[in-house]
């Protein structure tokens, strides 16, 4: 419940801006092509308990979009995503009491792929607001990380190897594991010449983990 209010108030400013729509996109229409090509990035905000070991981080991806029919509604769309996130003051504190070592730092990984349906609403000339939903696979990989100075000694809480490391950040604790992953969001596209456009999005995720791993990342690309 709390990451749904928490997408919901991220979807009021996305309203604002489609209805400038007309003003942010001039005069050029949204006419997708048979296929298109986007990058994107913009931050990603943790939400549920996955809040409470990973704080807000950032989000990069690229993929493609697929229309059967490019003046139609419907598309099929392919993402490849990377997220990052650093790790809290409680997973910092857990881990060192857990692995029985210092603990400086940490960060979590999310790569995953999935593919989506995407359903398209014309709101002007300009502009479609649409919406989307799927699913795929993600890899998550938590790492906590304790600082060295040359020659210093590190100890590894997860194979309890302890060593003179170089100087620099050390891997003392991981965690990593494959999950099937699934989506929901929404969207517009503001149209640019040539059938390209640039979009702002914000979508739900959920990682399939024993505690599930839920974030929202907010995307600002460009389709081309």
């Amino acid at each position: 419940m709390r990451a749904m209010r928490t997408y919901l108030r991220l979807l009021a400013p996305l309203a604002l801006l489609g209805a400038c729509a007309p003003a942010l996109a001039q005069r050029y229409q949204v006419q997708p092509l048979p296929v298109q090509w986007y990058v994107d990035v913009g931050p990603s905000l943790t939400t549920g308990t996955t809040s409470d070991f990973l704080q807000d981080g950032w989000t990069l991806g690229t993929g493609f979009t697929v229309s059967p029919d490019p003046s139609g509604p419907f598309a099929i769309r392919t993402n490849f995503q990377y997220s990052r996130f650093n790790a809290t003051n409680a997973l910092l504190t857990q881990g060192a009491q857990a692995n029985q070592t210092q603990i400086d730092d940490g960060y979590g990984q999310v790569l995953s792929a999935d593919v989506d349906a995407v359903l398209r609403f014309p709101v002007s000339p300009y502009t479609h607001f649409y919406v989307m939903a799927g699913g795929g696979i993600a890899h998550r990989t938590i790492d906590l990380t304790q600082n060295v100075v040359s020659g210093g000694l590190a100890c590894d809480g997860w194979f309890g190897f302890c060593g003179a490391y170089p100087a620099g950040s050390v891997v003392v604790a991981s965690d990593s594991q494959t999950h099937a992953t699934w989506n929901a969001g929404a969207g517009f596209d503001f149209g640019l010449p040539g059938g390209q456009s640039w979009f702002v999005e914000a979508r739900y995720e959920e990682i399939e983990t024993a505690q599930p791993t839920q974030f929202i990342p907010i995307r600002v690309g460009l389709r081309f």
